[in-house]
């Protein structure tokens, strides 16, 4: 037995050498040995234990973690393999593969639009999609990966509307980036090979490539993606639910529309790893569905839950007298992430699809009768296009084509803010979803309601990230800040401190949730420590995304009022003259006696100087002194100057300066009095950009100088903003003109 053991493991010591190096071609024995007619799913125990991923590792494989698909030799019966190889001292787990299939078929083509004709009117607009698409129509950041069938890329209303591979597009048999699929320029192809689809679909290999193009005569991938994410307002065809989007076909459904457990596993795993926030699996295991929950399957979802993925899985559908309960993957409920979707007969109010499963796990119902959607362009149809469902025939649909519905949903939450996690969605969903009639079976058949997505949409909240200030100056940890919209509070947090720096997270609520909140337009305040702060945001409109990142808001404090008080040290101290324009010593009448002289920078002014590119020199009122000692005597309002008196307030009338108040700035340092509105540095001197090195402000109080260094980490500068009425002083690389508003 031991020998056997060994044999085995060998076997797939050498299946998972072969996985690593994905840079070859697919093996030439496929091709040559008989294709398996069954497979088990193996867990060996490896030397890999999950860690905390660091931001930028990918998540690991199913591979990596030790799970595998083995076929069955010729002639055993797979529970009996399965039973013997549990045995082996390195194996965690092993069990039947189960096998899953497609849910549904379509029927013929229909035009949209032509005539009477069937129409998506008829239940996109039952379940909100217009009022969502006055918000938002979709994102190509979001990526949809559709394990199914695979897609028609050559479908004219996918153009523009596939994730493409940047790396491993060509058809050269390389794993170019090492991901484990040959050439998944659009996507990845999971299928176990077995003697039915060697001799039925012309597949040669079980190695995954990116040969992912539909080959069901039904089209049924094809078909689910459409729902997804046809181009939408282009013209042609039909409009997905997410107008724009990257949908990844994953194939895992062989040409006859069946496929193995371990391989949708697999497919969540790889969606994952390429950035997917939704999968859709419109696909369900046979019953009795218990044999489809395998470890490997469990494995994927949960990596898919800590990445912050949703799952959408059609709940599965039954015909007459066959079991009803609802099929993996969509029945786990240990998944918050995974959504099980049900139908509705959008024929009939509404009310249960007599073919949809039922039970505890199902999350939401959605239209499944007479929907259109793509279909694949090489099966003849004069259109590619196809209602689903024979009415002639009792058959009307499929939980396959409402799971898409659901999945589109999601992409469209995910484009109006994508900064939101997959509660925050899934929240959103149950919130707005409307409730669903009783079924005569009595049971849970739509979870929260059947869906409306214009609601969801509509209840996405705001939410802002960044740096919280108190006059450009990060506040201390704890700090109130409110999101105020008119008068209604909206959102409320505290700041949070990592050492020198703050941060802080705040969701704000839109109108949908509470009245008198969030709207297209809508100026949303901050509020920090009780002090309105700067800038104000927008409530997007249309297709603007409500997840902001990066901001800093800054409270300000208030700016000077009818008199401009300004306190002189011991000594020297720097000052704005702010009175009219007059002759000294009578112009500086505010000034405490006694003060003995007044010196102005002049940048202009030639002096020789030992400090090599030392520019400018002083001008100079010495109170008392000869005429001719003094080359200073009319003093300027807005003059910046030095002046040598006792320590005191000084009081002046506010000027109220003018806005668009030019300084001009020369190479070297200038000294000068700011009269715009208090504002950070980088936007007070916008329009000098680059061409300064340094602001410098000195502390009367203290005789301390402050500094402001460009490109500095905020919290090593001194200050971080220009106010008005103060004084400043500025090293230019070259000459400019400040212009203050």
């Amino acid at each position: 037995m031991r020998r056997r053991w060994f044999a085995i493991i060998l076997a797939v010591a050498g299946m998972s050498a072969a996985a690593a190096a994905g840079s070859a071609a697919p093996a030439a024995a496929d091709d040559e040995a008989p294709a398996p007619a069954a497979y088990i799913a193996v867990q060996f125990d490896t030397a890999f234990r999950a860690q905390p991923l660091r931001a930028w590792e990918a998540p690991p494989t199913l591979a990596e973690q030790g799970y595998f698909s083995l076929p069955v030799p010729p002639g055993r019966d797979p529970a009996e393999f399965a039973a013997e190889v549990a045995k082996a001292p390195n194996v965690l787990s092993a069990v039947p593969d189960a096998p899953v299939r497609a849910a549904a078929i379509p029927n013929d083509p229909y035009y949209l639009g032509s005539g009477s004709g069937p129409n998506q009117a008829q239940y996109l607009a039952a379940i909100g999609a217009p009022a969502a698409w006055d918000l938002h129509t979709g994102s190509r950041d979001v990526i949809v990966a559709v394990i199914d069938s695979g897609l028609d890329v050559r479908h004219p209303d996918f153009a523009g509307q596939l994730w493409e591979n940047p790396i491993d597009n060509r058809n050269d048999g390389i794993d170019r980036d090492n991901n484990g699929c040959i050439n998944d320029r659009y996507g990845c192809r999971f299928i176990n090979l077995t003697q039915v689809n060697q001799a039925m679909c012309g597949y040669t290999s079980s190695t995954p490539t990116g040969a992912i193009l539909d080959d069901m005569p039904s089209s049924h991938g094809t078909l689910v993606a459409g729902i997804i994410g046809a181009a939408g307002d282009n013209g042609i065809g039909i409009a997905g639910v997410a107008w724009k989007v990257r949908l990844l076909p994953i194939k895992a459904l062989d040409c006859r529309g069946e496929g193995f457990m371990t391989r949708i596993a697999d497919a969540i795993v790889y969606a994952v790893r390429q950035g997917a926030r939704v999968i859709n699996i419109s696909i369900a295991s046979d019953p009795p569905h218990t044999q489809a929950d395998i470890p490997a399957l469990r494995a994927a979802l949960q990596l898919a839950q800590d990445n912050g993925v949703i799952v959408v899985a059609a709940a599965g559908n039954h015909s007459a007298g066959q079991p009803a309960g609802v099929a993996y993957p969509a029945a786990y409920t240990q998944y918050p992430n995974v959504i099980a979707v049900g139908a509705a007969n959008n024929l009939d109010g509404m009310s249960w699809a007599t073919y949809s499963n039922y039970g505890p796990a199902v999350d939401f119902a959605a239209p499944g009768n007479r929907l259109l959607s793509t279909t694949r362009t090489d099966i003849g149809l004069s259109n590619p296009y196809a209602e689903i469902g024979e009415p002639n025939g009792g058959f009307q649909g499929g939980t396959s084509f409402a799971t898409p519905l659901v999945s589109g949903m999601f992409a469209l939450l995910i484009s109006r803010n994508s900064r939101l996690n997959a509660e925050d969605y899934i929240a959103a969903a149950r919130a707005a979803a409307t409730p669903a009639p009783p079924a005569p079976h009595g049971q849970n058949w739509a979870g929260s309601g059947i869906i409306d997505i214009g609601g969801a949409v509509a209840r996405i909240p705001m939410l802002l990230t960044g740096v919280p200030q108190r006059d450009w100056r990060d506040v201390p940890g704890g700090t109130p800040i409110e999101a105020r919209i008119g008068a209604a509070v909206c959102g409320s947090t505290t700041a949070v401190a990592a050492g020198p720096v703050s941060t802080f997270t705040l969701r704000v609520r839109g109108a949908a949730e509470q009245p008198g909140c969030g709207a297209p337009g809508a100026a949303v305040e901050l509020v920090i420590g009780g002090l309105p702060a700067k800038p104000t945001i927008t409530w997007g409109g249309t297709n603007a995304d409500l997840g902001i990142a990066g901001l800093f808001v800054s409270s300000v404090s208030p700016p000077p009022g009818t008199v401009v008080v300004q306190t002189l040290g011991s000594g020297w101290s720097n000052l704005a003259h702010l009175e009219p324009t007059g002759a000294l010593p009578g112009a500086a009448s505010t000034l405490p006696l006694p003060w003995t002289a007044i010196y102005r920078w002049d940048p202009a002014k030639w002096a020789f100087s030992e400090a090599e590119g030392v520019l400018g020199a002083y001008r100079r009122f010495v109170r008392g002194a000869p005429a001719a000692v003094n080359d200073y005597p009319v003093i300027a309002q807005y003059d910046a100057y030095w002046v040598d008196a006792p320590a005191a307030n000084v009081a002046s009338l506010n000027p109220n300066p003018p806005p668009g108040r030019v300084v001009e700035l020369a190479r070297g340092w200038n000294n000068f009095v700011y009269t715009g509105q208090s504002r950070a540095v980088t936007d007070a001197l916008s329009g000098i950009a680059d061409k300064y090195t340094q602001v410098l402000q000195y502390d009367n109080a203290s005789g301390r100088w402050l500094s402001y260094l460009p490109g500095q980490p905020r919290y090593l500068n001194d200050f971080g903003g220009l106010f008005t009425l103060r004084v400043y002083w500025i090293y230019m690389k070259e000459p400019a003109q400040l212009v203050m508003q």
